[in-house]
C-alpha cells in the first residue's frame, strides 16, 4: 500500500486533502505538524509533531517513514521575515534534501502562492506562470525562493518535485491567517458580545482577487503528482477576478443578523495589489484541471462551517 506524508496536517487545505485520500482507501496517510493544540485530523495512519526548521527532525522523519508521496502543505503566512524564511524556505530545503537522501523515489508536491508574482499590470492578466515573479513582501519572497529551490532540486538533483501556485482558497475550516477567515473570526467574536448591529472591521474592499474552492484545489494537488513535469509550477486558480467586497457580502448574506462591513485603515496594507487573477490554461493543458465547484456553494459552506445559522 502506498505511503503518503502530509506536512501541515492540521492546516485548512490539509484536512480536506486527508479526508479525500483516506476515503479512497488505497494508501496509508501519515501527517505531521508543529501544532499540537488541536487533535490531529481523522483518517491518519499516524501523526508526528515536526519542526520544519530542524534539519535533524525532518531528516529523521523521512528516514523512518520513507514515503512514496509527499504533500508539503506546511508553512507560515504571518510572522517576522526571519520566521517566514526559516520555515517556508529553509524548511523546504531540509525536506527536499531529506527526500534526496532517504526517499529518492518519492513524488513531492510543493505549495507556493500567488503572492510570488507581486504587482502584475492589469494588461498582463490573467497572469500566467511565465510572467516574471517580483514578490513584494517576506511571505511572497519566501515562497518564491522555495519554488525556485524546488526547481533546482528537480533539475539538478533528480528529486521528483512539482509546485502548485494556488490563489485565494475558500472553503469550510478557513484559517484566520487568510483574509476571509480573519473576517469570520471577527464575526464570531462580535456575535459573542450580543450587540446589534454587528460592525466588522475589514481592509480594502475594492481590491480584486481570484477565489477558488478548496475542493478544486485538492483535486489539483492530487492530479499534479501523476504529472511528471518535475521542476515545473502550475497556477491553481479560477481565472475570474472578484472584488473582496462582493465575496464578503456574499458570505455575510447567509447571516440572519445584520452585519456592517467597515473599512479600518489599520487593516489596509500598503503592499496590497489592486487586482490579481490568474490563468489555469497550463494546468488544464497538462493534467486537465479546471474549477468545477461553484464559488457561491463554497462561500455558503464556509459560512455554515464557521457560524451555522445565526439567530
Amino acid at each position: 500500500m502506498k505511503r503518503i506524508l502530509i506536512t501541515g496536517a492540521n492546516g485548512f487545505c490539509a484536512r480536506h486533502l486527508i479526508r479525500r485520500l483516506a476515503a479512497a482507501g488505497d494508501s496509508e496517510v501519515h501527517g505531521t505538524d508543529i501544532q499540537t493544540t488541536s487533535a490531529p485530523p481523522s483518517g491518519l495512519k499516524s501523526y508526528r509533531p515536526l519542526d520544519l526548521s530542524s534539519r535533524s527532525q525532518v531528516g529523521g522523519l523521512l528516514q523512518r517513514l520513507r514515503p512514496d508521496d509527499i504533500f508539503h502543505l506546511a508553512g507560515r503566512q504571518r510572522g517576522t521575515p526571519r520566521e517566514l524564511y526559516r520555515v517556508n524556505f529553509m524548511g523546504g530545503v531540509y525536506l527536499l534534501e531529506a527526500v534526496k537522501r532517504f526517499a529518492p523515489h518519492a513524488r513531492v508536491l510543493m505549495v507556493g502562492s500567488a503572492a510570488e508574482y507581486g504587482h502584475v499590470p492589469r494588461l498582463s492578466m490573467p497572469v500566467a506562470e511565465s510572467f516574471p515573479c517580483r514578490p513584494l513582501g517576506a511571505y511572497g519572497i519566501s515562497k518564491f525562493a522555495a519554488t525556485s529551490m524546488a526547481r533546482d532540486y528537480a533539475l539538478n538533483h533528480g528529486v521528483k518535485a512539482i509546485t502548485a501556485r494556488p490563489f485565494n482558497i475558500i472553503g469550510p475550516g478557513l484559517s484566520e491567517d487568510l483574509m476571509l477567515g480573519a473576517v469570520l473570526g471577527r464575526i464570531r467574536r462580535a456575535v459573542a458580545t450580543g450587540k446589534e448591529p454587528l460592525r466588522i472591521a475589514v481592509g480594502r474592499l475594492d481590491t480584486e482577487r481570484d477565489f477558488i474552492a478548496v475542493d478544486d484545489v485538492v483535486d489539483a494537488y492530487i492530479a499534479m503528482l501523476d504529472t511528471p513535469s518535475w521542476g515545473d509550477v502550475f497556477n491553481i486558480c479560477s481565472g475570474v477576478p472578484r472584488t473582496v467586497r462582493s465575496v464578503l457580502e456574499a458570505l455575510v448574506s447567509h447571516s440572519e443578523r445584520p452585519i456592517q462591513l467597515e473599512v479600518d485603515p489599520v487593516l489596509v496594507r500598503p503592499t496590497d495589489v489592486p487586482c490579481m487573477f490568474g490563468s489555469f490554461e497550463k494546468a488544464h493543458s497538462e493534467f486537465g484541471f479546471e474549477p468545477r465547484c461553484p464559488l457561491d456553494a463554497a462561500i455558503e459552506a464556509t459560512w455554515l462551517a464557521a457560524m451555522g445559522p445565526m439567530n
